[in-house]
């Protein structure tokens, strides 16, 4: 897994499809649920008139965590839910791409938070890793 300044990466020798539905379900049992999608390249096309490659943004939240992060600072409802992108990669196959919750809330700068965000973070990459092997 590739981790750069703010997300997790993971490249899979699979169409947008099937990657999307092993992310779905690996995040589901991390306790995630896909609270909305936004298809970017239809968006793109629609109100820009631009092709692009396929490119779903899922954002997934995990109750349970989400009501811990909001306990400690309500505002932090700004930076949910955890996004993940699946997209078509130009040279064939997916993109698995998910937030990195330690940058993502440590904007809050609250100590409380740097354990759950520690915690959802683990998820993540473990719902990245077990989309892959499952293809």
């Amino acid at each position: 897994m590739n981790h750069d300044r703010y997300t997790y990466r993971l490249r899979v020798d699979v169409d947008l499809e099937t990657a999307e539905a092993e992310v779905r379900d690996a995040l589901a049992d991390e306790g995630f649920g896909v609270l909305t999608e936004i298809d970017v390249q239809s968006t793109l096309r629609e109100k820009l008139g631009e092709e692009t490659a396929p490119y779903t943004i899922l954002g997934a939240c995990n109750p349970a965590l989400a009501h811990q992060a909001l306990e400690v600072d309500p505002a932090i409802g700004a930076l949910l839910p955890c996004n993940v992108v699946v997209r078509s990669r130009p040279d064939g196959g997916s993109e698995l791409i998910a937030i990195d919750p330690d940058r993502m809330l440590g904007l809050a700068d609250e100590p409380a938070l740097t354990d759950l965000a520690h915690d959802v973070g683990e998820r993540l990459r473990r719902a990245l890793e077990t989309a892959a092997s499952s293809v």
